[in-house]
């Protein structure tokens, strides 16, 4: 499993981030903290590379994220309906898919 596909199941978990009406949001720090047994620098340059650039607004698969300040990022809707959908594809993943998740797809 990809770092992406990781960090999208933990938002989709709510184990990482707080929800809004507008996607969910999830700090740098946090992401650190939850990614921790990662040793390497990728971890602090995967969110700001994965930035969606200015101007755009549709995720791909490399840019689903949206700069809300420094260190502050938003999870592009598109991109966790997209894993939501890939989740419920794999039995061993679809038990921890939320409920609410499932339903509305």
């Amino acid at each position: 499993m990809t770092l992406k596909e990781k960090f999208l199941n933990a938002v989709i978990a709510g184990e990482l981030g707080t929800l809004s009406d507008y996607g969910a949001v999830v700090s740098l720090a946090d992401f650190k903290q939850y990614f921790k047994d990662i040793e390497t620098d990728y971890v602090n340059s995967f969110m700001p590379a994965s930035v969606i650039e200015a101007g755009q607004y549709t995720a791909t698969h490399t840019k689903f994220l949206f700069r809300v300040k420094r260190g502050v990022y938003r999870v592009h809707p598109d991109a966790i309906a997209e894993q939501s959908e890939n989740n419920l594809m794999h039995p061993g993943i679809r038990e921890s898919v939320p409920v609410y998740i499932r339903m509305s797809l």
